[in-house]
């Protein structure tokens, strides 16, 4: 049997491009900073980083350990999720030794610069918050946010004085989180799926990412399609090169539909959509090559995947087994300091509120069970449309 081919990857957790790639016929050779037993099993080869989420990668490091797994392979290329998106320049190293599979390093640091993105965004006519380096006059409304971060965990309610070097300021806009995963090619793009959003805040993070729950149907679908053509045509026109899969978050307000921001990459949302007849590798590196799919991937069910975050220092048995419903999960024993996550919760239903209901449902259990508290809900029930489920459902 011949051997199949392999590729780099990198990301703050790497589990989600390793199985999407073993899906699509290839090994990948990845690296993050968990080294998570899931990832061990879906890669080929693996390799531990030091960093903190939600932090990016270490130039150096980075390098050396993916030079490390390429010894005596000959992977296709290189292809990236979250932690890279704030360093263009470490891609561009990156790209000196291998391909880039997907959206290159010029692309990259324009699309998070947010001057130019927001730019993009009027030239699309497509609403943006209003976005600001200097202090606002009143920082009621306001949000800080580092240009380039990802996960939630960066934003924060602005301050009174200027922002810090590498943050600015965007205006909050009320309203339903929305997010919209492309895969894109020659200044076209097409939706495999839409998914809800929540947050999962903390004292210090009040937007930390919680988790998203898809695929779903906006109410208004036709105004989404309509920005998503339009800003990926802008786009095209300023000469960026946005290739293969990519999310656009979008708040959908009262007055109408707001673009946050693109993220031109492989993301949280890969475990609602991923699937083992459309892996989101396959179209992604066909959209590498010039190729988009010609209908959107067929789906059944709703899927809710997210973190489960330690609210205190937690610590898993010798022989802790951990359930069939995570994905992430860390070698017993193990430790999880106050603020950092547990591991992926997986959640399947016939609806977005069941599916919601799941997710936290089992999120709670799993903490339950590190406290050494007997669970007190049954994380074997699909949920249910009770009082329960609405109030958990409108955590989105």
């Amino acid at each position: 049997m011949a051997a199949r081919p392999t590729l780099l990857c990198a990301a703050f957790s790497a589990r989600q491009i390793a199985e999407s790639a073993g899906r699509a016929g290839y090994d990948a050779l990845a690296v993050d900073f968990f080294a998570d037993d899931d990832l061990k099993r879906a890669a080929k080869r693996s390799a531990l980083v030091t960093g903190h989420y939600p932090d990016g990668f270490s130039a150096d490091q980075l390098i050396a350990a993916l030079e490390e797994l390429a010894q005596g392979e000959t992977p296709v290329g290189f292809v990236y999720g979250a932690g890279i998106e704030d360093r263009p320049e470490l891609l561009d190293r990156i790209g000196q030794a291998w391909p880039v599979l997907g959206t290159g390093a010029a692309a990259l640091a324009s699309l998070k610069t947010p001057e130019r993105f927001a730019a993009l965004c009027a030239a699309a006519d497509i609403a943006h918050p209003d976005i600001t380096r200097e202090a606002p006059a009143d920082p009621k409304g306001w949000l800080s946010k580092q240009a380039g971060g990802a996960g939630g965990s960066h934003v924060r309610h602005a301050d009174a004085g200027p922002p810090e070097p590498n943050r600015y300021c965007q205006r909050f806009v009320e309203g339903q989180r929305w997010s919209a995963l492309i895969v894109a090619a020659r200044g076209s793009a097409e939706v495999i799926g839409y998914s809800r959003q929540w947050c999962d805040p903390s004292g210090d993070e009040p937007f930390r990412y919680g988790g998203a729950v898809g695929p779903l149907t906006p109410p208004d679908e036709p105004a989404f399609q309509t920005a998503i053509d339009r800003l990926v045509a802008s786009i095209e026109a300023e000469g960026i090169e946005l290739k293969g899969i990519a999310s656009l978050d979008f708040i959908r307000a009262q007055e109408g539909l707001y673009c946050l921001e693109i993220n031109p990459r492989f993301g949280a949302t890969v475990d609602v959509f991923d699937r083992p007849d459309a892996p989101l590798l396959t179209l992604h590196l066909d959209a590498c090559e010039g190729r988009l799919p010609a209908a959107r991937p067929r789906f059944a069910g709703v899927r809710a995947s997210g973190l489960a975050w330690a609210d205190r220092g937690l610590r898993t048995p010798e022989r802790f087994s951990w359930p069939d419903w995570t994905a992430d999960r860390t070698a017993p024993p193990a430790s999880f300091e106050a603020g950092t996550p547990i591991a992926t919760i997986l959640a399947e239903s016939e609806s977005e509120s069941a599916a919601v209901a799941l997710f936290h449902e089992r999120s709670l259990q799993l903490k339950q069970s590190l406290e050494g508290e007997p669970p007190s809900l049954d994380a074997n029930s699909s949920g249910g449309a009770d009082a329960k489920t609405a109030a958990l459902a409108g955590l989105l």
